[in-house]
């Protein structure tokens, strides 16, 4: 069954009408490139996308309709020349407001609540103190930073660096 083009913001498929909404052909939000897939091939997959193969979106007909991972399919437009300089232009609006937003009320709560379900449900390992060498339990993922099992293991260490800056290994330990 082949999609009839009534006009330019109008196309019929299985007697239905579907309207140019924006830039796709819709009818009560169910776009018409995937109608026409549905129709033809069945469901789409989850992640899946219905992808114009001569990028033309008000070409529904079937043979122009090709299935693609979703993934895919947006990396295929990102490469455009066009789309490339668009995401350029978004990126650096975006670079040049994060720090209004970082420092808002919303950005705020935003790495607040972030960074709490971060912490929920790790699960404690041993590592080995640099200074003394003695083991201790950690839930910092960032297993390179937690050297010391005592704040003022990592004070001392740090004053023997200064002293001794040309030197690589703390007295008590190879580090």
């Amino acid at each position: 069954m082949k999609v009839n083009v009534i006009s330019r913001t109008v196309q019929q498929f299985n007697g239905e009408s579907f309207y140019l909404c924006g830039n796709y052909f819709q009818r009560k939000g169910r776009r018409l490139h995937r109608a026409v897939w549905e129709y033809h091939n069945g469901s789409i997959p989850k992640g899946y996308h219905v992808h114009h193969i001569d990028e033309d979106r008000a070409n529904n007909q079937p043979e122009n309709l090709k299935l693609m991972e979703g993934a895919e399919h947006l990396s295929a437009h990102m490469n455009e020349p066009n789309r490339k300089e668009e995401s350029r232009k978004s990126i650096k609006k975006a670079i040049a407001a994060a720090p209004k937003w970082h420092k808002s009320k919303e950005g705020i709560k935003w790495h607040s609540e972030r960074g709490k379900k971060n912490w929920i449900g790790r699960k404690p390992y041993r590592v080995c103190c640099a200074w003394c060498g003695k083991e201790f339990e950690t839930i910092d993922m960032a297993r390179n930073r937690d050297h010391f099992c005592h704040p003022n293991h990592k004070a001392a260490a740090l004053r023997w660096r200064r002293k001794h800056d040309n030197q690589k290994n703390y007295p008590g330990r190879a580090y």
